[in-house]
């Protein structure tokens, strides 16, 4: 049955030069004030390739229930290499800061380059941050005792470098790095506001890994693709400071159909983008690095941590709809689970719908705002970029 899925997924996808929006934007439209406060910041809607770095500067702000209220600056960078083709997709670099109300403070930073008309790539994943965060032990019925409900500190650290060949047409090899380190403080368990040692339950440690990568990746930009497929497979290979050694395995599909070069829904606006994560754990895994659901990128509208375990598989459905101009709808649902074995996964099935604004703050990049429903929980999310 899968299978068949899959296939009729391929058939109606289809090259599109553009998705059609719902309602089309003037050509001789003047800028609104809401452009001109944002051309200020730099976010005019567009890429300048003159520039060495056309960056935008946005202030932002945002809720969720572990950080409560904050604040933060998002900065997005666009250029393009001295051998970058005409067409070729301009490399990237997305800083994303915050500080909330409980003391939670932070950034990130994703800088993806492209070499040699995109045949090379260079990514580079920093994170820090001290934020709130929650441990409902491991495995969804855990998960679902709101009595297991723990807050503690996390302090993060972790960079990622990523080099990718192309060694075939769209098909690239890589090899990569990954470097965390992770500890929790403060460890309550909420229902009481008793303290608990977190030593046994949550220890720091420091893991290093290898990471060998297989892509094919014919999307026509990374972080807002419009066609295309991707199939990513990783293997890593770690060991910690407590001299216990593990690996991850993790494979990503997804696809990306404009409805109007379709035949069945030319007619239709927006696209269909659609995608499978599968991260899978052997070994004597730390609590940081289990797989788990939620979060702003997987099962929004869960609570990131909530539900964790040593193997995860979800997927989720989005239609993505450009209104007008710089503004868009996105629509979504989503199904998963985690599991201590693989052939556990289908026991017990969490599922999260929602529904997200969209703002276009650089060509191509979106300013993203998502209200997920989950099992338990409404969250909210403020980011960048496309979940997928």
């Amino acid at each position: 049955m899968k299978r068949i899925f899959l296939l009729s997924l391929y058939a109606i996808s289809n090259v599109a030069v553009a998705v059609d929006p719902l309602y089309e934007t003037p050509e001789n439209m003047e800028p609104t004030w809401v452009d001109n406060i944002l051309s200020v910041f730099g976010a005019d809607g567009g890429f300048d390739e003159t520039k060495p770095i056309d960056m935008s500067y946005l202030p932002t702000a945002y809720y969720t229930p572990e950080k409560k209220f904050g604040v933060g600056l998002l900065m997005v960078g666009l250029y393009k290499t001295d051998d970058a083709s005409v067409a070729e997709q301009p490399s990237s670099l997305v800083l994303n800061s915050f500080v909330s109300m409980n003391n939670s403070y932070g950034v990130a930073v994703e800088n993806m380059t492209f070499f040699n008309e995109g045949k090379q790539r260079l990514l580079l994943d920093l994170e820090l941050h001290n934020e709130a965060a929650v441990y409902y032990g491991q495995g969804i019925e855990q998960g679902n005792l709101d009595t297991n409900h723990h807050e503690f500190e996390e302090q993060l650290y972790s960079f990622k470098p990523r080099w990718m060949t192309e060694v075939a047409s769209n098909y690239f090899i890589g090899v990569g790095a990954d470097f965390i380190y992770a500890s929790a403080d403060k460890l309550e368990l909420v229902s009481t506001e008793t303290p608990v040692d977190a030593t046994d339950i949550l220890p720091n440690n420091f893991s290093s890994g290898v990471v060998l990568t297989s892509i094919y990746d014919s999307r026509d930009y990374r972080l807002n693709a419009t066609k295309g497929w991707l199939l990513q497979i990783d293997a890593g290979l770690y060991h910690n400071n407590e001299s216990a050694s593990f690996s991850t395995y993790d494979i990503e599909l997804a696809n990306y159909i404009d409805l109007s070069a379709t035949k069945l829904l030319s007619s239709a606006p927006g696209l269909i983008a659609w995608q499978l994560q599968g991260h899978f754990t052997e070994g004597d895994v730390p609590w940081n690095l289990l797989p788990d659901l939620g979060g702003s990128n997987a099962m929004r509208g869960l609570i990131k941590g909530r539900y964790r375990d040593e193997q995860m598989m979800m997927g989720q459905v989005e239609y993505r709809l450009p209104v007008f101009q710089r503004y868009g709808m996105v629509f979504w649902s989503s199904v998963g689970s985690v599991a201590p074995k693989v052939n556990q996964l289908t026991d017990d099935l969490l599922t999260a719908y929602g529904a997200g604004f969209r703002f276009k703050v650089k060509d191509n990049i979106n300013l993203r705002l998502d209200i997920g429903v989950g099992e338990n929980e409404t969250n909210f999310y403020l980011n960048v970029n496309e979940v997928f």
